[in-house]
């Protein structure tokens, strides 16, 4: 998922899709209450994280990156939720509605209409198609008997002088 913007700043992803916790701390306003470093050390945020691993122990919900361009903490989509509910309730809608607004954009009725006429054009390509094959044998059957029928006209044809040959 990207262009997740909060309160008018974007929320950047690492290249696994995980967010930003920096980048959320700051469109939740900044606050030193709610740093993600204190955030991290609360028991619900070690609950869900526990429960993450335990589901899918190949994916870190979270990871921390040296650097002054790509550090940061980086989280996954249900440690967003969680932070935006730790911050308070307002954040908590509003992240809860971005993310729903991103979904609604991706499955929006004119997409799927875009798809169910773009199958339907298929459908009837492949019936087309079909129906070419079904005449092309057809043809391939007839052009053979016609060709067969044009050799036999040309030997009736054909003068014959009745001369042999004689072998001496």
């Amino acid at each position: 998922m990207s262009n997740l913007v909060i309160n008018n700043l974007e929320i950047t992803t690492d290249d696994q899709g995980r967010y930003s916790l920096n980048d959320l701390h700051k469109a939740a306003g900044g606050s030193n209450k709610h740093k993600p470093s204190l955030f991290y050390r609360s028991n619900s945020f070690v609950e869900v994280v526990n429960i993450l691993n335990a589901q899918n122990g190949a994916f870190a919900p979270i990871v921390k990156k040296q650097g002054r361009y790509n550090g940061g903490t980086w989280v996954c989509k249900e440690l967003v939720y969680k932070y935006a509910m730790w911050v308070n309730a307002e954040f908590e809608v509003k992240v809860i509605q971005t993310f729903d607004s991103i979904v609604n954009k991706l499955n929006t009725p004119s997409s799927m209409l875009a798809l169910n006429e773009l199958t339907a054009k298929i459908e009837s390509d492949k019936h087309v198609a079909s129906v070419c094959g079904r005449e092309l044998a057809k043809y391939k059957q007839i052009k053979k008997e016609n060709e067969q029928k044009f050799i036999d006209e040309v030997s009736a044809a054909q003068l014959t002088l009745g001369f042999t040959k004689e072998i001496k």
